[in-house]
């Protein structure tokens, strides 16, 4: 599957999953509006028509004691319409959903409606006492009817809070549903972050790694890359195996060229030292000023040639790794002091204050191979120091215990490595001020060589230090 399918399929695996649970919400959540709306609209139908039948109850009974002390057709009509209209009203409250609220009410009603037309059979007959007596005998059914209003009242209360009760149920677990959505999707975004972290990043970050060992001159093939890959990443990782594996063929054929050719090298070098000291003796003959000033640069070129050689040599049986080093133990005050012997006369010309330091609890020897240790590492260390040092300036050489050994770090007070170079320093051929380091560009990556070979690590200071332990 290729990294873009990986992609959108994440995506969609993402979409869907949060998609469901949220429809699911939000259905449950226009239940709860479209409750709200209908309950709303029930309770204000039935508390309209509550009010209603209240004030229609008060005009029933003063119709109903008008007409009984002053008949009238006006006030009979009145009397009969109040009646209706409470049957309305009632119907009205059913109709909103509270029939069972208004059981007794009808029934209330039938009563008052019973004896309004036995009362108003005794006012047509102009039997006025007995419709007086009877309106005695209506007045408990009416207050009986108000009775009852309150029980619709309460029955319609105990309904709104059982609709209220059924809308906190939708919106709790809407609530729910809500959670549940947010916490599936950190869950799942998890899950597909992880499948991209294994899928993508993580072959991503050990390529990057690879690069990184190529770049330092380290051409091993990692075995964890999915070289097998169908997708772009597996195109890259082989097309990485190949690049490297051309790399170490390059690497090593240089290897060997520089060793052949260093070996071819060191032969004629050595004759043309030897030809160019018979001729300073005067062996061919007397030689004028002219011709020595001539003959001493041929010696310095020639000496020039066969230390480059000869460094071209060990970098050549350091990297294949026919270089023999002999190791033993020495003290690290005699190491340290042996060595400043060797350069103090360069830094006494510049005026350079060369001092060796030993730090407390610093184990008192180490075991190396003394020759190169000191030549090829510290000592390279040190002709790097007193040459960018300024005249009078001051290079110092430490030594401090450090973890299962003895930290070296030689430190000098000059302008110290651009941070372009800092980079590169222990490179092959490479010379960061090539204006003022004539040198071949090898004795940092020969030191670095070296130190390595003695189970060492060396690094440039964030100052004008060069540290190795």
């Amino acid at each position: 599957m290729k990294v873009r399918d990986r992609l959108v399929l994440s995506y969609a695996l993402v979409g869907v999953m949060l998609a469901v649970p949220s429809f699911f919400a939000a259905g449950r959540l226009g239940e709860l509006r479209d409750l709200a709306v209908r309950e709303r609209a029930r309770h204000a139908e039935a508390a309209l028509a509550l009010g209603s039948i209240e004030t229609g109850l008060s005009e029933f009974d003063r119709f109903v004691r008008s007409y009984v002390a002053a008949p009238d057709s006006a006030l009979r009509q009145s009397v009969f319409s109040s009646l209706s209209n409470l049957r309305e009203n009632a119907q009205r409250i059913e109709d909103a959903g509270f029939g069972d609220a208004t059981e007794g009410f009808d029934s209330d009603l039938g009563s008052l409606e019973a004896e309004v037309r036995e009362l108003d059979l005794l006012v047509s007959d102009g039997r006025l006492g007995e419709a007086t007596q009877a309106f005695f005998v209506l007045e408990p059914e009416i207050n009986r009817a108000r009775e009852g209003l309150e029980a619709i009242a309460r029955n319609i209360d105990v309904r709104a809070a059982a609709d209220f009760d059924r809308a906190e149920e939708i919106s709790g677990s809407a609530r729910v549903i809500t959670l549940l959505t947010v916490l599936v999707g950190i869950i799942l975004a998890l899950l597909v972050t992880g499948w991209v972290h294994l899928a993508l990043w993580a072959p991503l970050h050990r390529l990057r790694d690879a690069f990184s060992a190529v770049e330092g001159g380290r051409y091993a093939t990692p075995r964890d890359l999915p070289y097998g890959g169908g997708d772009e990443i597996g195109d890259l990782s082989r097309s990485f195996r190949a690049m490297a594996q051309r790399l170490e063929d390059l690497d090593r054929l240089k290897t060997e060229f520089v060793g052949v050719a260093s070996h071819e090298l060191k032969t004629p070098i050595n004759v043309i030292r030897g030809y160019t000291e018979l001729i300073e003796e005067e062996l061919a003959g007397e030689l004028t000023q002219n011709q020595r000033d001539i003959l001493d640069r041929i010696a310095d070129q020639t000496r020039s040639m066969a230390r480059m050689v000869s460094r071209l040599m060990d970098i050549s049986k350091l990297e294949t790794g026919s270089y023999q080093m002999e190791f033993e133990v020495v003290l690290v005050e005699d190491l340290l002091l042996g060595l400043v012997r060797g350069y103090e006369l360069l830094a006494g010309e510049r005026g350079i204050n060369l001092h060796t330091e030993i730090l407390p609890d610093t184990p008192a020897d180490v075991e190396v191979d003394v020759d190169l240790f000191r030549g090829e590492v510290l000592g390279n260390l040190i002709s790097n120091a007193l040459r960018f040092a300024p005249e009078g300036g001051e290079v110092r050489v430490q030594a401090r215990p450090d973890v299962g050994g003895v930290l070296f770090e030689v430190a000098d007070n000059g302008p110290g490595i651009s941070r372009r170079h800092r980079a590169h320093v222990f490179k092959k051929y490479y010379q960061a001020e090539r204006s003022q380091a004539m040198g071949s560009g090898l004795g940092l990556a020969i030191a670095r060589e070296l130190v390595e070979a003695h189970g060492g690590w060396i690094n440039l200071g964030d100052g004008n230090q060069m540290g190795l332990g």
